[in-house]
């Protein structure tokens, strides 16, 4: 469980061989290939990606294509259609198969040529039905107007003036007393007028109309409004049509989804590898190759060359002082699934601590407390366990997953510790019962306890590998003395806690146990101690009285960002109490639903159930989201800011940039 050894790979190749080589160190997935030393009279050959981009940049297209097709396409009755995956495809893919996807490409880019013109011809389409409707809604208030609107000509001495007003304001506008007529056509929607008077009074008019709001209208038409608009609606219905019937035509194409994917990566693997190409030192006729190589890989990556290709000579060493190589962990499966935490805040340098065990015992320790429902933590660790039966997620994709069903495990058993089954009040001679310690909401103080117990733990380990990590890098006397100083003051708070808890009145006894008052007279003296250390530890390496002095100060004034630190964990009371709360609230308006609103009737259930489902699903999936977020953070916070940088870069080895499938490797 620590980070993986690497070795430094020196391959020297004649230059007929480099695609064989290549081609076996992807396939091998155990070779991330970097700069190459560059002696004298050797350089780096330029290889142009033009053509890879080009062609990922075609695959792209067709996937988006048919994603775009799916979206539209409705499936005829009776004819069964399975949803195309556009993720990566969850299953291991040899490499053989890329190569045969390659000798078949002409065929995929011509049918991606056909998609390109079915996708104009669908926007083309598209264009027009929004262009026949936004035409049609400018015309709907003209509908009822039964002749053409350029019909309304001006004559030697009248003019008409056509458009539309509000349709609150067309019954006041009626009955205004202006020259000429003015007719009004109602609609649903804005109310159409035309106005007709004599020229010299129809600015008198149109003054008139504008001060109910009036717009003229936009366009002239030969034919009536409402025919017009029937011989839009006969264009979009044929658009809509010849769309639907181009849909079809375009998810012919569906059965070229995975060959595309394949053809995709296979060209980002050319991309990378023609990166990796360009790290390599080389002459007219040979190549040297260097890359890091993990120790467990070495046999199987020399028996491979060595069957590759006679002509190539091949060293390994351990990395020197000033090499920096890529981090590749090994952990357990329990601790892996737990690596995506710690992977989003930063890999592990190649000489520095993986945390993995620690962000994993005590994520899963906390996430269990801040749900505090068993029931939900049942449903959560079947869930996803039976998703990892049934799916079988290739590689680390179901590391999540699986990390979600560990933590529901911990849900259970700190919901049963709470008694906490969907927030409901169980009989007080039920199994389940028994196995409760305390309820958080009759108990909270001994919750938030809880809560502050479980983050001292995690402080106090922080600071020890603190310690141990500066005792190991020559450090000794200040990760002696300010770490496990804290170390100390913490054990101490350990020793002092069950007295705090009688104290507070978190536990009840007739009578305060002698051992009680012993421990707490031991704790005072242990965190002194301790007190004493950190303070000591500040002065440690200054010899100027003020400086050691300030260093004493500071020492103690940084104690006030522990306790701040300390408090921050108070959030595994406030969440764990939530969950409760909003779950009890939940049963609480079903219980009123059944026996108030329906008398106790058990039709009243038929209404009850689904509030029940749906609260509980709302409380369990805000609670998961809530847990998942701030036990993140106490780790990245709290915890790693004790010891921990995450400054190093994953391994990636040369095969490992595909989008869409999984290289078996």
């Amino acid at each position: 469980m620590a980070v993986v050894s690497m070795l430094r790979m020196r391959l020297l190749a004649h230059d007929s061989e480099k695609n064989k080589i290549m081609r076996v160190l992807t396939r091998s997935g155990a070779c991330e290939i970097t700069e190459a030393e560059l002696p004298e009279g050797l350089s780096r050959p330029k290889i142009s990606t033009e053509t890879f981009e080009e062609k990922t940049a075609k695959l792209e297209f067709g996937i988006y294509f048919l994603k775009e097709m799916q979206k539209q396409y409705t499936p005829e009755k009776g004819v069964e259609f399975k949803k195309l995956n556009f993720k990566k495809e969850n299953k291991l893919y040899e490499i053989e198969s890329y190569e045969e996807a390659v000798q078949n490409e002409d065929g995929i880019f011509s049918d991606i040529e056909k998609m390109r013109a079915i996708l104009n011809k669908y926007v083309d389409l598209k264009t027009e039905i929004q262009r026949c409707a936004a035409e049609k809604a400018r015309l709907s208030p003209y509908k009822n107007i039964d002749m053409p609107l350029d019909a309304w000509k001006a004559s030697a001495r009248a003019a008409a003036v056509i458009g539309v007003v509000p349709k609150e304001k067309a019954e006041a506008l009626s009955a205004e007393e202006a020259p000429g007529y003015i007719f009004t056509f109602p609609t649903e929607g804005d109310t159409a007028v035309v106005a007709v008077a004599l020229k010299e009074d129809i600015a008198e008019v149109t003054d008139k109309l504008n001060e109910y709001e009036f717009s003229p209208a936009p366009m002239n038409l030969s034919v009536a409004p409402a025919e017009r608009i029937r011989e839009l609606d006969e264009t979009a219905e044929k658009a809509a049509a010849e769309r639907t019937a181009l849909v079809a035509e375009g998810m012919e194409y569906a059965c070229d989804l995975e060959s595309m994917k394949l053809l995709y990566d296979y060209y980002s693997m050319a991309g990378e590898r023609a990166d990796a190409e360009e790290l390599c030192a080389g002459s007219v006729s040979a190549f040297i190759l260097e890359g890091w190589v993990p120790v467990a890989n070495r046999e199987m990556l020399e028996k491979a060359l060595s069957e590759c290709s006679e002509y190539l000579f091949c060293t390994f060493r351990a990395p020197k002082d000033d090499e920096i190589p890529p981090t590749k962990l090994k952990n357990d499966k329990f601790t892996s699934a737990f690596e995506e935490i710690v992977a989003m805040f930063g890999v592990p340098g190649y000489r520095e601590r993986d945390p993995s065990v620690f962000v994993a015992i005590f994520y899963f320790l906390f996430f269990g407390i801040m749900i505090s429902d068993a029931g939900y933590g049942l449903l959560l660790a079947i869930g996803c366990f039976l998703f990892l039966k049934i799916k079988k997620p290739v590689k680390t994709s179901g590391r999540m997953i699986a990390m979600f069903g560990f933590c529901g495990i911990a849900t259970v058993v700190w919901g049963a510790l709470f008694g906490g089954w969907f927030s409901i009040t169980l009989p007080e001679d039920s199994f389940l019962n028994k196995l409760k310690w305390f309820n958080p909401m009759d108990e909270p103080l001994k919750m938030f306890l809880l809560a502050i117990a479980a983050g001292a733990v995690q402080m106090a380990v922080g600071f020890a590998i603190k310690g141990v990590d500066e005792i190991k890098s020559g450090n000794a006397l200040h990760g002696i003395l300010s770490q496990f100083g804290w170390v100390l003051i913490f054990i101490g708070l350990g020793l002092l806690f069950p007295t705090l808890t009688i104290f507070l009145g978190a536990v009840k006894v007739p009578e305060t146990p002698e051992w009680v008052s012993v421990m707490a007279d031991i704790a005072m003296y242990v965190a002194l101690v301790g007190f004493a250390m950190m303070v000591i530890g500040g002065m440690v390496g200054k010899k100027n009285v003020i400086k050691a002095l300030g260093g004493a100060f500071g020492s103690v004034y940084g104690s006030i960002n522990v306790v701040s630190d300390l408090l921050s964990y108070s959030r595994l009371f406030g969440l764990g109490l939530t969950t409760g709360v909003i779950g009890y609230v939940v049963n609480m308006l079903a219980d009123l639903i059944v026996n108030t609103f329906f008398g106790g009737g058990w039709y009243g259930w038929i209404v009850a159930v689904p509030v029940l489902i749906v609260g509980h699903a709302f409380n369990m999936s805000i609670n998961l989201l809530g847990a998942y977020v701030h036990d993140s953070r106490l780790q990245y916070v709290e915890f790693f800011g004790r010891f921990y940088e995450g400054q190093g870069h994953a391994f990636k080895p040369l095969g490992s940039r595909l989008k869409y499938t999984y290289l078996n490797n």
